[in-house]
């Protein structure tokens, strides 16, 4: 039997959300959407530091690759390369047209002489570390290639023209440093050593470099927080002979 109100009309049932339930409905819809946009931005942030790691690997890959390709052409053109009797021997380090060798290696430094590019012009390389940390990127690894002109290896060359290569660098101190010099009987040699060290240039004797790189990433890692560190070591033999020389009797080493 039907109910009617007061008014004679039949009672109906009421339908649809009360104000309650669609709070609640909105709450869920929007804890849900901001799990969702907070998983995407994880995910573009793992992204993001991945590529970093990616890059940062591939580009100190590249410029171990270079830096192994100069200091392998060490010391090229030499006396051993040209016709008996053009260069006078007691000036041959110092003619533009042959490479001294190696002129000086330290924990964060490395100096040397050598046709890099193969088009007949010898070039003087500087790698240097540089520490000073008010400067972008610093402390970074610096490059220098200038043309080799007429004068003695160490104190007559042109200035430095310094390019950044590698930025963050973590390494280059005594303790652990970029560059170690190992003696052609296999051990170690004590930095740092100059082309003009007297009574004798213990850079003759050098026989392979070791190059070891540890490089900061400049964005933090999405899971972590912290830096991205990558590291890698690469050795070079010296191939070509060392012009170095005693200045007390001008005596040549390496290539007699």
């Amino acid at each position: 039997m039907t109910k009617t109100n007061t008014n004679g009309r039949a009672a109906q049932k009421s339908s649809g959300f009360s104000l309650i339930e669609m709070l609640v409905v909105v709450a869920v819809l929007m804890i849900i959407t901001g799990a969702i946009f907070e998983q995407i931005n994880n995910a573009q942030k793992t992204a993001v530091s991945e590529q970093d790691k990616m890059d940062l690997f591939q580009e100190s890959r590249e410029f171990m690759d270079q830096m192994t390709r100069d200091i392998r052409s060490t010391g090229y053109p030499n006396p051993r390369n040209v016709e008996g009797g053009q260069f006078d021997p007691t000036s041959e380090p110092d003619s533009q047209h042959l490479a001294a060798g190696l002129v000086k290696i330290d924990a964060g430094e490395l100096w040397f002489e050598a046709d890099v590019t193969g088009n007949g012009q010898v070039s003087v390389i500087h790698y240097f570390l540089d520490t000073d940390a008010t400067k972008p990127g610093c402390p970074c690894l610096r490059r220098s290639e200038t043309l080799k002109v007429d004068g003695d290896p160490v104190t007559d060359q042109n200035q430095p023209n310094y390019q950044v290569e590698v930025q963050n660098v973590l390494n280059g101190t005594a303790d652990n440093p970029i560059f170690t010099a190992y003696k052609s009987d296999g051990t170690k040699a004590t930095l740092p050593i100059q082309m003009d060290d007297v009574p004798s240039s213990p850079v003759a004797d050098i026989n392979s470099i070791r190059v070891t790189l540890t490089v900061q990433s400049k964005i933090p890692d999405a899971k972590t927080g912290a830096r991205p560190i990558v590291s890698l070591v690469s050795t070079a033999r010296l191939n070509n002979c060392s012009q170095a020389h005693s200045s007390a009797s001008d005596a040549l080493m390496g290539c007699q």
